[in-house]
């Protein structure tokens, strides 16, 4: 890993968990846990929990769980992050797969398969140091068929619901204990409708091995609702 990309996965900034799963991966051994909870205006709230762990140098093992209000409004998604860096493109590239389950619109639950691909570069500016991180996720719900939903993979009995994340990040390290960052995401859910959101915030670092972060989100769309985000974080 360039010495570039060491720095600024010692700033990571701690906005939301999709915020954290950037190309940058955790040292060997290292380890992170994140909390953190979003209060919209609309009264829908989402509180989530973030993990992650440095197998070695190129991979990082993570969780990804989330909750909503509505009872069938969750996920817990184990994933594996593979990285590198790439002598023609400046920064890094990573790769990431991950499997786990979500609440279902009838109720109980369903298969997740989560795929990602992001990018992501640091460098000097006259403030400090900046970063940028593209994230693109897509995002498959697996079911079991019925008489609405006939089989749709490979003649199997269940049934395949896409939807994708695409996140665009932009920070800035203003010290060793204080960053600031911008971040856009759009959402095209495997149901329910689209949404852009602009999220700016602000973290400081506490005692040595922790952030807190607080962070406002705008809907841009008309329809998505905008609120709060609270976060925490602590390393290992």
């Amino acid at each position: 890993m360039r010495w570039t990309a060491l720095l600024a996965l010692t700033f990571w900034p701690l906005v939301a968990p999709l915020a954290q799963a950037g190309a940058w991966l955790r040292e060997d051994g290292a380890a992170m846990l994140a909390f953190s909870q979003e209060i919209a205006g609309s009264g829908a709230n989402y509180s989530s929990v973030y993990a992650e762990y440095g197998l070695n140098a190129r991979m990082t093992l993570g969780l990804d769980t989330g909750k909503g209000e509505a009872a069938e409004d969750w996920k817990a998604v184990v994933f594996l992050r593979m990285g590198r860096d790439f002598d023609w493109l400046p920064g890094r590239v990573a790769a990431e797969l991950g499997l786990g389950a979500a609440g279902a619109a009838e109720g109980g639950a369903e298969g997740v398969l989560q795929s990602g691909l992001s990018w992501g570069n640091s460098f000097q500016t006259g403030l400090g140091w900046a970063w940028v991180n593209l994230d693109a996720k897509g995002i498959f719900h697996l079911a079991a068929a019925s008489e609405t939903a006939p089989p749709s993979v490979a003649g199997l009995p269940v049934t395949l619901t896409g939807g994708y994340k695409l996140d665009l990040t932009l920070g800035l390290n203003l010290s060793e204990r204080m960053q600031v960052s911008l971040e856009m995401r759009f959402e095209d859910p495997a149901e329910g409708a689209d949404s852009l959101r602009l999220v700016p915030a602000i973290a400081r670092r506490v005692g040595r091995r922790g952030w807190i972060s607080l962070g406002a989100v705008v809907g841009l769309d008309g329809t998505s609702a905008s609120g709060l985000v609270l976060g925490s974080r602590v390393e290992f």
